[in-house]
């Protein structure tokens, strides 16, 4: 009988009263705040409430409140209402009030290191997701453990901030599979002689990042090197097309008679070859492009030289004449005749494609495409063909033939400083 009275009271001066909306009629006495892997965090905020009030402003943490849960010290919901910066809770008669929602409003995320910030009136607890690792904290905590796999810190009130990687031995082994990645394809280039300091001084560069524990730069390094190695290969191939050139526009001066200038081409060629041999590909290239010039503005003897020229031509002439002659006068048995080379015809070849793909069921969509593209080009192509076909990256398409040699599909022959990838003789009908 008395609680209805009570509860009538109450009711009574609800209509008599004016509302009351006040922050100070609450007293914050607990925060946690549980961070999952994806940056949302669940907050569970506790504080004391004077029940003779209707309705309490409470000042949250974030602007945006999922899964919104509000209930008394007896586990009773309560209703609410959002307003800036919180909510308006109808509290009466509630003398503590706990309030549990999610939000992603206190996580920001920079590459792979998540930032914790928020401002908290109390002492806060902050847990962490199973593997994380702190990275850096805003100020000392006043406890740290593990709950069920998860570390957590107790934090003063005041401005809270606590930055983390997740997954920290998976940082660890991607820098370092990087790095060995990185360290296999240079010396694969390397065995075709191609000279890659700079990408050399990369990988060392990733190496040392590693051993300080700077994990994302060493894989960012590692990458790099890689790259440096692409360009170098890139340049090297150009400054050895622009040789060639170059070795032709002399050969074509020195068979057409055009001597006069022509020991300045061929210095310059020489030293475009010396720089190619050291690994100065663009100084090689230039140089060789400096030759060729050089060999196009060559021109036959002036005419005070033709002379000596003519008179140096008709002794040769002569001492050949004699030679013939007694040549001839000896007798000597006919030499005989060279052995015939015969020509093995060409074979087309047929590639069990069906063959290849039941039993390596699981190739990716590229190794497909490239199986594919050997079997129309009867079982084999150039590396550089694969990688002009696709508009693959060097490395990529040095990674690709590497996956296919491992599942024994193809195998990869040296021709001069290129390399031929050919399906193995097992799927070649």
């Amino acid at each position: 009988m008395r609680t209805r009275a009570i509860l009538v009271m109450i009711l009574f001066s609800m209509f008599i009263t004016p509302l009351v909306y006040a922050q100070d009629d609450v007293t914050p006495t607990s925060l946690e705040v549980k961070v999952y892997p994806d940056g949302s965090t669940l907050v569970t905020y506790v504080v004391e409430s004077d029940p003779t009030k209707v309705r309490v402003d409470v000042e949250l943490f974030s602007n945006n409140y999922n899964n919104l849960i509000i209930r008394d010290e007896d586990g009773i919901p309560l209703g609410s209402t959002i307003i800036e910066g919180g909510l308006t809770v109808d509290s009466i008669g509630a003398s503590e009030l706990v309030i549990v929602y999610t939000t992603s409003d206190l996580t920001t995320k920079d590459g792979p290191i998540w930032n914790l910030n928020l401002s908290s009136p109390v002492s806060t607890l902050v847990i962490l997701p199973q593997g994380a690792a702190i990275f850096d904290l805003g100020a000392i905590p006043t406890d740290l453990g593990n709950i069920n796999g998860a570390q957590y810190l107790e934090m003063p009130a005041g401005e809270i901030y606590v930055s983390f990687i997740l997954s920290m031995p998976n940082l660890i082994g991607d820098a370092q599979t990087a790095i060995n990645e990185a360290e296999t394809y240079i010396a694969s280039l390397e065995s075709q002689d191609y000279v890659l300091i700079e990408a050399h001084s990369e990988l060392t560069q990733a190496k040392q990042l590693i051993d300080t524990d700077q994990y994302i730069e060493a894989k960012s390094m590692a990458y790099q090197a890689i790259d440096t190695a692409d360009d170098i290969v890139e340049t090297a191939n150009s400054a050895a097309v622009e040789i060639a050139l170059a070795e032709s526009s002399v050969t074509g001066a020195e068979e057409d008679g055009r001597t006069e200038g022509l020991p300045q081409a061929i210095d310059t060629l020489n030293s475009a070859k010396s720089y190619y041999s050291e690994g100065s590909y663009l100084e090689a290239e230039t140089a060789a492009k400096q030759a060729s010039h050089l060999a196009l503005l060559t021109d036959e003897p002036s005419s005070g030289n033709t002379l000596l020229y003519l008179g140096v031509a008709i002794l040769i002439s002569a001492a050949g004449g004699g030679y013939y002659l007694m040549k001839k006068m000896r007798q000597e048995e006919p030499t005989p005749s060279q052995p015939e080379v015969k020509v093995p015809d060409f074979q087309e070849k047929t590639v069990d494609l069906e063959k290849i793909f039941v039993i390596n069921e699981d190739l990716r969509l590229e190794d497909r495409e490239v199986i594919k593209f050997l079997a129309e080009n009867n079982g084999e192509a150039f590396a550089t063909e694969i990688r002009d076909r696709f508009d693959m990256p060097r490395s990529s398409t040095w990674r690709l033939i590497r996956r296919l040699k491992s599942l024994e599909i193809v195998e990869e022959v040296k021709v001069g400083n290129q390399s031929l990838v050919k399906i193995i003789k097992r799927y070649i009908n």
